[in-house]
């Protein structure tokens, strides 16, 4: 056989292989084998071949195969589709007589031959396979933030409209898929500038300047109780199922059932007003003008930690209880990742709660870290204001590094005044300059800019999960009095 020439080697080899290429090795496997060796395909990969046979097809298409693929990307079953587009939203031309330029806007006519399409909820990929469709629909769902033309947007025109800040000493709460008004609080005696609802919708906490907080039914609008007990204003809160904890002015930190209104502990201990609060259901951690970080246990009222380190009150906090992470923002110009605490050196240092001990220090933050900037965590990603008008990004482990600064012809031109981290890690911000951009955390990469305001609005506040975003601007009418509008942005997709 050594003496035959090359060309016919290779035939003779594709002669002796040619039947066992097109046997079916796969369902002659054990189906935990076969499952295992599709599991190394990637989604374009299983879609092709599922082709190749009704054996195939079966395992590509499952279920099984497929639940894989969402928890690898960390996709989990959320609501159904809203259909918000066949509510009360307006069409874009609305937006445009606002001032307010949506970016990539769908025309009327495309966008009402889009929703045609998208009137039907569960396609029959969902009938097949549940969470192949549930993939499919969060990379609709992506490919809508980035790309897509937007197809379905709002504006909720009112000079009282959002829930606390306000002159008026109300709360107004909005159906947002219907767009319209549900119900306005009234009953706090001074402004609102706190407030929560519940995971479960029940109920609607807010605090205020006239020293109370107030609990609401969250279905009817109806008061349920005043809880009185704070000697100054109610800065901050945090809810946890029935439990609620509140900061004031007064040093202190309460402890309420909001159920049947009682006071269960009161925490004492800092020596200045209580500026932010998080509450995990056992602990309590607490930032205070005192320039410390107190971890609290809420069922003794015992303080367990003073973490200290930074120079100014202590303004925003992060708590992540199942790494025993707090993260703490001052305006010394340092953040902590905690249990962290930063120094004047511009660092952010990562600490172990059980152990009291710095784990990580992040080096060059340059900015004010304050409650109007915020900070947010994603698994070891960490994401806050670096300048004005730029944005950082922080891998805590390893000693932490900041792998990407959010700037460029692309960056704000003024104060960034909001921001939300997205699952699919992608990043939304609002800048006084009117702009609502967005961003790539993972590459460190401008996507595209979402909303454009004319010279006079700016955005002062924006919400985003994953399928809609909100932003409240601000602008002077003539009168001098303040206007303010809600923007909103649909991004939804239906199960295909």
């Amino acid at each position: 056989m050594s003496d035959k020439p090359e060309s016919s080697k290779t035939q003779l080899e594709e002669h002796l292989n040619q039947p066992l290429l097109q046997k079916d090795f796969l369902s002659q496997l054990p189906v935990e084998v076969a499952y295992r060796i599709i599991g190394y395909l990637t989604p374009c990969d299983l879609t092709v071949c599922a082709g190749v046979s009704r054996t195939w097809q079966r395992i590509c298409e499952g279920d099984r195969t497929w639940r894989i693929k969402c928890l690898e990307k960390g996709y989990v079953k959320f609501d159904a589709p809203s259909f918000r587009f066949l509510g009360g939203w307006a069409a874009n031309r609305a937006n445009e007589e606002a001032g307010i330029t949506i970016c990539s806007h769908m025309t009327f006519q495309e966008a009402r031959q889009n929703r045609r399409e998208r009137e039907i909820a569960y396609g029959q990929c969902y009938e097949r396979s549940s969470w192949k469709s549930l993939y499919l629909r969060k990379q609709r769902i992506i490919s809508n933030w980035r790309s897509r033309p937007i197809q379905s947007s709002t504006v909720l025109k009112s000079g009282r409209i959002v829930t606390g800040w306000l002159d008026d000493n109300t709360l107004r709460v909005w159906n947002v898929d219907s767009a319209q008004p549900a119900f306005t609080l009234t009953g706090h005696m001074n402004n609102v500038v706190t407030s929560q609802v519940s995971d479960d919708g029940k109920y609607i906490v807010s605090g205020s300047y006239d020293r109370t907080v107030r609990v609401w039914c969250g279905q009817t609008g109806v008061q349920r109780h005043v809880l009185q007990g704070h000697t100054g204003t109610v800065w901050c809160m945090s809810l946890h199922g029935t439990t609620l904890v509140s900061g004031s002015s007064d040093q202190t930190l309460q402890v309420w059932d909001i159920v049947d209104g009682k006071c269960l502990q009161v925490l004492t201990g800092h020596m200045a007003e209580v500026r932010c609060v998080q509450f995990d259901g056992k602990r309590v951690v607490s930032g205070s003008f005192d320039s410390t970080v107190k971890v609290w246990n809420v069922q003794t009222g015992e303080c367990l930690h003073t973490l200290t380190g930074h120079t100014n009150p202590v303004l925003s906090l992060l708590f992540e209880p199942e790494r025993d992470l707090v993260v703490s923002g001052s305006e010394d110009r340092t953040m902590r990742v905690d249990f962290a605490s930063g120094r004047e050196d511009r660092t952010i240092r990562v600490w172990d709660v059980r152990r009291g001990t710095c784990i990580a220090i992040l080096h060059s933050h340059e900015m004010l870290i304050g409650a109007h900037y915020g900070m947010q965590l994603r698994g070891n990603i960490l994401v806050s204001c670096f300048t004005y008008t730029d944005v950082g990004v922080w891998d805590i482990r390893n000693g932490g590094s900041c792998i990407h600064r959010l700037q460029g012809v692309n960056s704000h031109t003024d104060y960034i005044t909001s921001f939300q981290l997205l699952d699919s890690g992608l990043l939304v911000t609002s800048s006084r300059d009117g702009s609502v951009k967005l961003w790539d955390v993972d590459k460190g990469t401008f996507v595209r800019d979402l909303v454009r305001l004319q010279a006079d609005i700016w955005i002062w506040r924006l919400f985003a999960t994953e399928t809609f975003l909100l932003c409240v601007d601000r602008s002077r009418s003539l009168s001098g009095t303040e206007d303010r509008d809600l923007i909103l942005i649909d991004f939804d997709a239906s199960y295909p």
